[in-house]
């Protein structure tokens, strides 16, 4: 029998040290990440894409030099946008940060464009938003490690 393909595994995480810094003592802070698919995989690659490599120019004939234009934290954005589904983050109204919805198979989905999402990824302290993305990389473990690639 041929491999027939499964829907992608969808975890919710509790944020529990965001929780503890953050004195929240009510209903747990959470996230639901997806497994990526290929096409998930292929779009965040597009950031590692451009490689600008530069030998024996003429002011320097012994020069060799590499350049790739990409930061951490715009790897970790990205992988959010293509993974996150739902939160239960609020706003500083009290609206949820990442909207939300069903799909049409049950799952749940950003209901939200990239600049909206970028906007709320942005209003996120550094050590929230790094909680978020271990969970995306507990789902995701192609994406994890030091430099966020696998092996």
């Amino acid at each position: 029998m041929p491999l027939q393909l499964i829907a992608p595994l969808y975890q919710t995480f509790a944020l529990e040290r965001a929780d503890k810094k953050y004195k929240n003592d009510g209903d747990p802070t959470t996230v639901t990440v997806k497994q990526a698919r290929q096409h998930e995989h292929e779009r965040r690659q597009l950031l590692f894409a451009k490689l600008e490599r530069k030998w024996n120019s003429d002011d320097n004939p012994d020069e060799i030099r590499v350049v790739q234009e990409i930061s951490q934290a715009e790897v970790w954005r990205e992988e959010a946008w293509l993974t996150l589904v739902e939160s239960n983050i609020l706003d500083p109204e009290g609206k949820l940060l990442f909207k939300s919805a069903k799909s049409k198979n049950d799952h749940p989905r950003l209901s939200m464009d990239k600049q909206s999402f970028c906007q709320a990824w942005g209003m996120l302290f550094p050590d929230i938003a790094e909680e978020i993305v271990e969970k995306i990389h507990e789902v995701n473990v192609l994406w994890g490690g030091a430099l966020g690639e696998a092996g």
